[in-house]
Order: structure tokens, then sequence, then C-alpha cells
């Protein structure tokens, strides 16, 4: 094993390591973001429009007709998973809020921001991820992402 994935995530730790938060930033990781609806069941859902405001905080485009939406504003409990080449592999525990109702860029999006709790390495020597999930943005589409991601990295 590399330093470098070494140096990616150590069980327990609430902080973003370097290479995560440049990913995160790079405006191209999708993510697997689970809750957990009312009657106790578990839901996942892939998010593409996320970015790490800092180490310790995650911000997240989320439509406000969908399920995940509707978990996050009862109970805030989230999940998420990162793929991404170079082996990593990692689950980030964190609570979950709405600081943005309606995002101005893209209607029916809110802005949901993740205190991150906790980073667990879920990376493995014997089978390493080789690449990250990348979703195809039609260039229709391409004007309101690029403002989505904007306004989740420039909103105090």
């Amino acid at each position: 094993m590399s330093k470098a994935e070494k140096d990616v995530v150590r069980l327990g730790v609430n902080e973003l390591p370097q290479k995560v938060f440049e990913i995160l930033n790079k405006e191209v990781a999708t993510v697997v973001i689970a809750t957990v609806d009312e009657d106790g069941s578990p839901r996942t859902a892939p998010f593409s429009w996320i970015v790490a405001k800092d180490k310790r905080t995650l911000r997240v485009g989320m439509g406000v007709r969908n399920f995940t939406f509707a978990n996050v504003k009862r109970n805030g409990k989230v999940m998420i998973c990162l793929l991404e080449e170079g082996n990593i592999a990692i689950s980030i525990k964190g609570k979950a809020r709405v600081i943005k109702e309606k995002l101005d860029s893209a209607t029916g999006v809110a802005m949901v921001e993740i205190n991150i709790e906790e980073i667990k390495n879920d990376a493995s020597a014997v089978s390493p991820v080789k690449s990250g999930v990348r979703i195809d943005i039609n260039d229709k589409y391409l004007r309101i992402v690029k403002e989505v991601f904007n306004e989740l990295k420039e909103t105090p």
C-alpha cells in the first residue's frame, strides 16, 4: 500500500483526508447517501451535487421531492459511500440539516449541509477500487450544474 493510500482514511476520524477533500471539490464525484425512512428501513440514493465546504462539512444539492430529502428533514442521520480511483472506499457518517430550502440556481433543489461525525475506511487490498462512479451531464443542463456547484461552494 502506498503512503497516499495509507493517508487516505483512518478508522474513526471525523475530518476528510486531503485527497478526499480534493476529489469532492473537483465536481466529478457521485456518492451514495443512505438515510433512514420513517419505518426504520434504510434508503439509498446517488447524488452528484456534492462538495466539501471544509474538511468537516459537506454540502449537497438535493431534490426537495425525494425520500432522502424528507428523511434528512425528519432525523438528519446520513451515511455517505464514496468510491474513487486509488483504492478510495470510505463511509462518512454525519448529521445533515437543510440550510437553504431552495437554491437560486435550480428550482426544486435544496442545500443540505452535513457535519461529519466519523469516516471509516472500507478499502480492500484484495480488491482495490480502480475508478469512481461518473455521470454524463447533458449539454442542455451543463450551465445549471455549474451554477449549482458554485452556489454550494459560495453560500456562507
